[in-house]
């Protein structure tokens, strides 16, 4: 949902991405939240969130909240008249990425054409995609797998003096079990540890040498039914696989 079509993200400041993420995040309860609430939940102030209201040009925050409800609304009814493919079309765009995404997708595409070992791990449908992005650089002829059985003990895998790295998928970034595993690899000197995920503040992000992230709203059936999109982060990985194959392939000059 592009409630901001004008809005630059590369002239936000770091605070000011923090409230745009918490506000596209939670889009449908900020009309009914007050200035301090969204502050709290941002871990901002109440003059920096206001402050950003004011450069997306709002007088006032009441205006701004009758804005959000209207855009709200007015995505509701689009939805009702289309909700097939195009619906998931246009929750992809660069908004949901942070503004230097393109610059660290490179960095981790180059780290990973320069190890001998790729090792994808994630739980549930970021189990299924790490599977994908393991087998889609299998198939370049890199030595990659994927593991999903997290109380294996995965130190077997690697062997003294190779250069590896496990790329942790996570939505949330806080699975407990991948959290294990990460701690495990602490004293692996010979072992990076990239993590993508929708939180790069979160347990596992910050356990890790790199992160990218995204911003996606997560979505569950009941407590453990997990139906959040895997859409943001499975055009990381499309996108990184791209990268490995350009260097595979350089251009003939």
């Amino acid at each position: 949902m592009t409630v901001f079509e004008n809005l630059d993200m590369k002239n936000l400041s770091s605070v000011e991405q923090e409230i745009y993420r918490y506000l596209m995040n939670n889009i449908e309860t900020v009309p009914y939240m007050r200035v301090r609430e969204i502050a709290d939940e941002a871990h901002v102030s109440s003059t920096s969130v206001f402050r950003f209201i004011q450069k997306l040009g709002f007088e006032s925050y009441p205006e701004f909240r009758f804005f959000i409800k209207n855009q709200v609304e007015k995505f509701r009814e689009e939805n009702r008249a289309h909700s097939g493919l195009e619906k998931h079309i246009e929750t992809l765009n660069m908004s949901i990425f942070h503004p230097d995404v393109e610059y660290q997708i490179k960095r981790m595409a180059k780290a990973l054409a320069g190890v001998d070992f790729i090792l994808f791990m994630g739980m549930g449908a970021s189990g299924s995609l790490a599977q994908y992005a393991s087998r889609k650089l299998a198939n370049l002829g890199y030595f990659s797998i994927s593991f999903d059985e997290l109380t294996y003990p995965i130190q077997s895998f690697f062997r003294e003096g190779q250069k590896s790295i496990v790329v942790f998928m996570s939505v949330s970034g806080e699975t407990k079990e991948l959290i294990e595993v990460v701690s495990g690899l602490d004293s692996q000197k010979d072992i990076g540890k990239y993590c993508i995920t929708q939180d790069r503040n979160s347990t596992l992000a910050t356990r890790c040498d790199y992160a990218i992230e995204y911003a996606v709203k997560e979505e569950r059936k009941q407590i453990f039914l997990d139906l959040t999109s895997q859409l943001p982060a499975m055009a990381i990985v499309e996108t990184v696989i791209g990268y490995l194959e350009d260097y595979q392939n350089p251009p003939v000059v």
